[in-house]
């Protein structure tokens, strides 16, 4: 789809928002005194070269969804990368950040990792300090309290440029909880009822900044969402809100869109969303005269940190303090006085005239989070021993971004079509260290992010899709209108499903990797290298994907029901049904397939071998003659459920399951306790209510909702064993002549109930010579009988990541998983595997009075689409 032309118009100031700091170039070990990459760890260093500065950091795209340029070099500039000593870097990075060890984390604008080394001296700090209520007067209230004050002047100094005392002097800090809390509070104690209350807000903006809207408009002040820069510069708004830095696309607006509306209106207020931007740069707010600036700035610290999370701040320039009124609730530290009955009366702090309050001691109401700014301290010198200043991390952030958008830009399939498409603004000059893409195949055609983001967290990398929380980015990305959103609204989807298309084809998301100060090359290298491998087409993979199924062809070996699989648990192992066994149907399933299930006892969410692959191992049967449930687990005692009787506790309880809820019924305390004993987390066993109305609440498929229990799709799912060997011989080939031979897949990992095979395999074996079905002729049945019953498809299984957990040992392995990838991709880039089906009751053939059911060994006769 063409996007939308670009709204951010270059702007420019006269003085860079970083200042360059001189890159170390001889290598150190580190210690506890200092960093081999800071400037101040060693007096004897001679500076190399100066980075550049982000300021003056070209992005060489525009914002749209057409392929990047490839403007930029394929080779890193190693006087920014790694602090300008790359061998120091990768010494410091093994040695500071462990748990980056065998993972590639490409997710740094959701949060960076964590610098150990922060918390350890956070925790001897605790060790030898005592920290107090700074409400308190005693000598530990009052020192913790001076902390708290040089916390403030710190961050004014380190995120904001304000190192000049008379400067900092200008600005206040009001500790929140994070950026979200600090837009609220602006929200919440603006007066919206005087005249020109009106609020602009660019489209482009994290939905925590669009959420103003909605106080806003409750107190009915006008709403404009503009497109463009030079839209909000021109606004009568009084108050303005942008992002100094698109979370989703990295693209920078810095301060300089301040200066303009401050220029043209200086009675505008405005209010800038740093949480993006302070990731890796300093907003210098000294480096623009006072009356031009922002009014406020919000922020989170783990942003820049890691850590201290749930701590953030709103920076109140002094001169516009008194616009945020007091907000009727009052705590403790934020009054003079107040009464204690009727007629009730409260003066906040200052308002008698004895004492002039700054602004946080007027709003800060009740104890601070002390011992959170206490940590966010520790944090700051954490960060200053490994890598000197925030100006240094830019320069490495944005050296690597740079690298990645070129890799990535060069990647182009077998026809030429480019892979990658960056998002991007046409005219903007400066991006951060963000990259939101968009991955297309050979065709033209979009890949889903969903899909994306599972073959990525299978293969080791950390990164970031969906909406991003920024709807105007992906909207206007992909031409959505209002109106089609609600439509999209009105048939249930939401954000953090996994639907990854509309009914046109156009994308529900993005992706998005996004770099930090422990960044790597390796990490950049790595990720590229997995693009081409799983989604640059050849052209044999090109006609592989819009190859026609081939169909059952007359004279091939008759077609048999080789195994049948019941799933009481869901999530549990199956239980395969016997050779000349029958097992009765419903409209829901196979009777008793997935009719219980486990959920965390704290979150009420189902349970999934996807998470918890040890659940595999607990064996639950069904014996229909006896009617009862029996359930084993290796060294835990037998368990023996009646299936008939009510249970023991009867009540209906609410649970979470593919992003719905539905109603269950909690079966017995001491079931959970045994459960739980085996898994090793406190969970509990639900069952699908009896006689209750059934669920369709994942059902995704065209026309009337499908009758379900807690399956997540369909009420069955049907394989062919001949697909499953074709599965093997690809992983066998792609082994290559490795010494190591992989071990062949089971047709249980894909979990389905039927398996076909022909009348002269053996079923569910992977080695069978004489297996003659065509792999994957599934895929076109239409109609198919099984015995006296017929079944309808309903479309192909999508895979997740589940398929690779072995179902016999619980082991977990992308083999599976990544074979499916290259090899089973839709026209949309949907891993699938097998085939959706529903029952068709109205055909059934089975005797008046005899309840229909079907057996392993029967005869399977199908018509297959177009015949």
């Amino acid at each position: 789809m063409a996007a939308s032309p670009g709204a951010w118009p270059i702007m420019t100031t006269s003085r860079p928002t970083d200042k360059a700091l001189p890159l170390s170039s001889t290598s150190e070990s580190s210690s506890s005194r200092g960093s081999v990459l800071s400037p101040t760890a060693s007096n004897n260093r001679s500076p190399s070269s100066s980075p550049p500065s982000s300021r003056g950091h070209k992005c060489h795209d525009g914002y749209n969804t057409g392929p990047i340029a490839s403007t930029s070099k394929l080779t890193l500039d190693c006087t920014s990368y790694g602090y300008g000593d790359v061998t120091a870097f990768d010494k410091q990075r093994a040695d500071e950040y462990p748990s980056l060890k065998g993972t590639h984390y490409l997710d740094y604008a959701a949060s960076p990792p964590v610098a150990p080394a922060s918390v350890l001296a956070f925790h001897a700090a605790l060790s030898k300090t005592l920290y107090a209520n700074p409400h308190s007067r005693s000598t530990a209230s009052v020192q913790t309290d001076i902390d708290i004050a040089r916390t403030r002047a710190r961050v004014l100094s380190h995120l904001f440029g304000l190192e000049d005392a008379q400067q900092s002097q200008e600005w206040d800090v009001v500790w929140t909880s994070g950026t979200t809390a600090a837009i609220k509070l602006v929200a919440n104690a603006w007066d919206w009822k005087r005249e020109r209350a009106s609020l602009a807000y660019l489209t482009r903006s994290h939905t925590s900044l669009v959420g103003m809207r909605g106080v806003a408009t409750s107190r009915g002040a006008s709403v404009s969402c503009l497109d463009s820069t030079r839209d909000l510069i021109t606004s009568d708004a009084a108050l303005i809100g942008y992002p100094a830095q698109c979370n989703a696309t990295g693209s920078r607006i810095g301060l300089d869109l301040a200066r303009r509306i401050k220029r043209r209106s200086p009675k505008t207020s405005v209010l800038v969303d740093a949480a993006a931007y302070l990731s890796t740069s300093v907003l210098d707010l000294g480096s623009i005269p006072l009356e031009e600036a922002p009014d406020f700035v919000a922020c989170s610290f783990y942003k820049c940190f890691g850590w201290p999370t749930g701590l953030g701040a709103l920076i109140v320039k002094r001169s516009s303090a008194h616009l945020l009124q007091s907000d009727p609730y009052f705590g403790g530290g934020s009054i003079s006085s107040l009464s204690v009955s009727s007629p009730a009366w409260v003066h906040p702090r200052g308002s008698s005239g004895a004492s002039n309050p700054t602004c946080h001691e007027r709003i800060e109401a009740g104890t601070l989070p002390f011992l959170d700014i206490i940590a966010l301290g520790h944090s700051m010198d954490t960060h200053n021993r490994l890598y000197g200043s925030h100006q240094r991390v830019s320069a490495h952030a944005l050296a690597l971004t740079d690298y990645a958008r070129s890799r990535l830009g060069q990647l182009k399939h077998t026809n030429g079509s480019k892979v990658v498409s960056i998002q991007h603004n046409d005219s903007y000059e400066r991006c951060g260290p963000t990259i939101g893409f968009t991955l297309y195949d050979a065709a033209g055609s979009p890949v889903g992010h969903v899909h994306l983001d599972r073959l990525a967290t299978m293969n080791g990398f950390q990164i970031r899709t969906g909406g991003l929380c920024n709807t105007g980015v992906w909207t206007r990305a992909f031409e959505y209108t209002d109106q089609d959103l609600l439509r999209l609204h009105e048939k249930g989807r939401a954000c953090w499903d996994d639907e990854e298309f509309d009914d046109e084809g156009r994308p529900l998301g993005v992706a998005r990797i996004s770099f930090g100060a422990s960044s790597s090359r390796e990490d950049v290298d790595s990720f590229v290298e997995f693009i081409e491998r799983f989604f640059l087409e050849s052209w044999e993979e090109m006609m592989l994907v819009r190859a026609r199924t081939p169909l059952v062809e007359k004279g091939q070996p008759q077609i048999r029901l080789g195994t049948m699989t019941v799933y009481p648990i869901k999530s549990c192992g199956g239980q395969q049904i016997p050779e000349g066994s029958s097992w009765p149907l419903s409209t829901t399933g196979l009777e008793h397939d997935r009719e219980w299930m486990l959920v965390d006892a704290g979150t009420g969410r189902a349970l999934s071998q996807k998470c918890y692959p040890r659940m595999v191992l607990i064996r639950p049967r069904i014996d229909l003659i006896t009617r009862r449930l029996h359930i084993t687990a290796a060294d835990m005692p037998a368990l023996n459920l009646p299936l008939d009787e009510p249970t023991c506790d009867a009540s209906t309880r609410e649970a979470q399951l593919c992003g719905g809820l539905v109603s269950t019924q909690h079966v017995d305390a001491d079931l959970d306790r045994w459960f739980s004993t085996f898994l090793g987390l406190e969970c509990q066993l639900r069952r699908f209510p009896s006689g209750s109305t059934t669920s369709s609440r994942h059902a995704h498929f065209e026309g009337p909702p499908r009758a379900l229990l807690l399956s997540n799709e369909s009420p069955f799912l049907l394989i062919s064993s001949s697909s499953t060997k074709r599965v093997n011989e690809w992983i066998s080939n792609e082994s290559g002549h490795s010494s190591t031979s992989p071990t062949p897949i089971s047709s249980a990992c894909f979990r389905a109930n039927f398996e076909l095979t022909t009348s002269n395999a053996e079923p569910s074996r992977v080695d069978d010579e004489d297996i003659d079905l065509p792999p994957f002729f599934e895929d076109s049945i239409d109609l198919l009988r099984i015995g006296d019953e017929f079944f309808q498809a309903l479309g192909a299984c999508r895979r997740c990541l589940m398929i690779g957990v072995n179902q016999e040992t619980g082991i977990k392995t992308n083999v599976p998983f990544n074979t499916l990838a290259r090899r089973r991709k839709s026209i949309k880039g949907r891993i699938e595997f097998g085939t959706h089906m529903i029952w068709r009751k109205d055909l059934s053939r089975s005797p008046e009075g005899v309840r229909p059911s079907i057996k392993v060994g029967d005869l399977v006769s199908l018509t297959t689409q177009g015949a």
